[in-house]
């Protein structure tokens, strides 16, 4: 099993039963595994802004944790100013996002990781109540139970898990 089919078995194991995003070469491997199983409704948004609030109205509509799904680079950035909103309304919501493979960060200063990656952690930081990139395959569960209950716990709020493309298609 690959990271990315446990992480699309613990939504399902969670009851996060929709996923609002956009696909992209960062997170394909999380959407095809959300796909395969089929327990996640995915839907796919014309924005990543838009994710993020679809994500909060749905938690606003259904009182149901709902996952935002990015990818790396410009799908990331593009999410904030959603997440952004429901850090100001204190609501809930997950955010997974794609990156560019674990072997290009902890270089020093670098503009953009591999072809369009960057530290989004860093940037969600602001934004979120708990923002973790996963950088070994056996803390994915563990990293996203934590952000979970994070975003869950008063005074509620989004959490950021930022997973490299290398980690979600790891074999665990």
């Amino acid at each position: 099993m690959q990271v990315a089919d446990r992480i699309a078995l613990w939504l399902a194991d969670n009851d996060i039963t929709h996923a609002f995003g956009i696909v992209g070469a960062g997170n394909v491997a999380l959407y095809d595994a959300i796909h395969r199983l089929g327990e996640t409704k995915i839907v796919a948004c014309h924005h990543e802004q838009a994710a993020a609030m679809a994500a909060t109205y749905y938690y606003r509509t259904s009182n149901r944790l709902a996952l935002t799904l990015v990818t790396t680079g410009a799908g990331s950035t593009n999410a904030i100013t959603g997440v952004a909103a429901a850090f100001m309304d204190s609501i809930p919501v997950i955010v997974i996002s794609g990156n560019e493979p674990k072997k290009f960060f902890g270089l020093p200063h670098p503009r953009v990781i591999g072809v369009q990656g960057y530290d989004s952690v860093d940037l969600a930081r602001t934004t979120t109540k708990r923002a973790v990139q996963i950088k070994h395959a056996k803390d994915a569960i563990p990293l996203l139970d934590i952000c979970r209950e994070a975003s869950l716990s008063p005074r509620q709020g989004p959490v950021w898990v930022d997973i490299p493309r290398d980690i979600q298609v790891e074999k665990i």
